[in-house]
């Protein structure tokens, strides 16, 4: 399992890397074309997005994952997936119409301002074809086709990217432009993955096996739904109670600190379709623990980066108006992490009990709201990133101990706890001491508390030279298979 995993990982880490440096790269383009208030719109409609995609098929692609991995019989199997496909094609197809016939009203609503009704329509047209494109895609991850996966993201990326720069830039479309480069994206990979799963996707309807699925997802909505309200309940508050510029801003800080999430893709793609094929043997557990610290060491260490040259890189690729969110950086990028780190927590899912997730994440969604009403009228945007953390510690707090009760990992509790505590202690310290240094000396300095931090981590056991040998041989050896297929 540990092998397929680090291949696996790799593998869905490549077009995360290319998806998150392109967005990178766009960072200083969109920033001179787009206002922060059209940042703050574009947020609000990317919410309203998440949304619809946590709700309107009723996260049928989580019964699929369920479902379709244990089956072993190529007919049921096809049910599953069919099934699934075609109902939420037709959920989306209703929505489309609805939200079309409503755009004048719905679009001021959404998108927090007037005047933006075109932009929305396009808006909806993404939504349409990115709920269809995120089903197809997890599909592949269902059939362990990680290979399909990455290529199919990478073609979206490129195709995304590059009709948003023509669209936004070259012909001076500004929002409108950036939201038909990412439909553009999106409908490539659903015409690229329809055909490369055709065998998958068929004209065939089960309601048996629909309401089997059905059953398990279910619950899954509200849960998720939770959860989305977590993490993006900030920027409605932040909207309310300071303005939609300071919501671009704030979007713009959560866009770097998500960079810290390439640490998580490779990992994220990878792990829930092997632990659904391999919880049942002895050796998972202990393997999970395994991941789990090696996912933690480069989570802190990236963490721990982004907090040091937040400032740098903003000012590299944004302009003056948008400095002042890397002071928020140091609160998103854990927030961004734990948020996704249920993955790590597998017992309720293998255990069925989906409906525990609804509850889990009621609860942090209630702290995230308490605690935004508290702070953000107070410290604003600064005051949202630190109750996004709080929310999201809580939730994963949770979520570790349920699972650990129907599931136990054997994790190693001290090495992660000490390793946390260095990571916090050396960010705040560099911190402190390279506000009074040059710029080239306290970069400097910071790849020196880098460099430490990582020494300290192999002191308490995170990660073991062993393993980082193992790492390194299996890398090599894959770099000699590929350069001997190229020859």
């Amino acid at each position: 399992m540990f092998k397929l995993f680090i291949r696996d990982s790799v593998i869905y880490a490549i077009p995360a890397l290319l998806s998150k440096g392109l967005a990178l790269f766009l960072v200083p383009l969109y920033t001179r074309v787009l206002s922060p208030e059209d940042y703050g719109s574009l947020d609000l409609l990317l919410v309203f997005s998440g949304l619809i995609a946590l709700t309107i098929a009723l996260e049928v692609s989580q019964g699929i994952a369920r479902f379709y991995s244990a089956e072993t019989d190529p007919e049921r199997r096809c049910a599953y997936a069919s099934s699934a496909f075609w109902f939420t094609a037709w959920c989306y197809s209703l929505f489309a119409v609805i939200t079309l016939a409503y755009a004048d009203d719905l679009s001021n609503w959404i998108m927090g301002r007037k005047g933006l009704t075109a932009a929305f329509k396009v808006g909806i047209v993404y939504i349409f074809f990115n709920g269809l494109f995120n089903l197809i895609q997890n599909q592949f991850r269902w059939e362990l086709r990680s290979k399909h996966y990455a290529f199919v993201s990478i073609i979206v990326s490129l195709v995304t990217a590059g009709a948003a720069v023509l669209l936004t830039y070259g012909a001076g479309m500004g929002l409108q432009g950036l939201l038909w480069g990412m439909s553009a994206g999106v409908i490539i990979g659903t015409v690229y993955g329809l055909y490369h799963l055709r065998q998958s996707f068929r004209f065939r309807f089960d309601w048996a096996r629909l309401k089997e699925m059905l059953a398990f997802s279910i619950p899954l909505v509200p849960a998720s739904v939770t959860v989305l309200a977590s993490i993006y309940i900030d920027r409605l508050l932040i909207n309310h109670f300071v303005s939609i510029g300071e919501v671009g801003l704030y979007g713009v800080a959560v866009r770097l600190a998500s960079v810290v999430s390439l640490v998580m893709v490779g990992f994220q793609g990878a792990l829930t379709p092997l632990i659904y094929t391999y919880y049942r043997e002895a050796d998972t557990p202990r393997q999970l623990a395994r991941i789990f610290r090696v996912f933690c060491c480069f989570a802190l260490l990236s963490y721990l980066a982004l907090g040091l040259f937040a400032h740098d890189v903003l000012v590299l690729m944004t302009t003056a108006d948008y400095y002042s969110a890397s002071k928020l950086i140091i609160f998103l990028v854990p927030s961004i992490l734990l948020a996704q780190m249920y993955i790590f927590t597998p017992g309720i899912s293998i255990a069925k009990k989906t409906h525990m997730t609804i509850w889990i994440n009621l609860a942090g969604l209630i702290a995230n709201i308490a605690l935004g009403l508290l702070l953000i009228p107070r410290l604003g945007g600064s005051g949202a990133a630190i109750a996004m953390l709080l929310g999201s510690s809580l939730t994963f707090a949770i979520y570790m101990l349920c699972s650990q009760r129907l599931y136990p990992v054997p994790h190693k509790w001290w090495p992660l706890c000490g390793s946390m505590t260095a990571t916090v202690v050396a960010l705040f310290l560099a911190l402190r001491l390279g506000s009074e240094l040059d710029s080239y000396l306290r970069w400097l300095v910071n790849l020196i508390f880098i460099s430490g931090t990582a020494v300290i981590f192999l002191a308490l056991g995170l990660v073991q030279v062993s393993e980082l040998r193992k790492a390194g041989q299996l890398v090599r050896s894959r770099l000699k298979l590929f350069s001997q297929r190229s020859s």
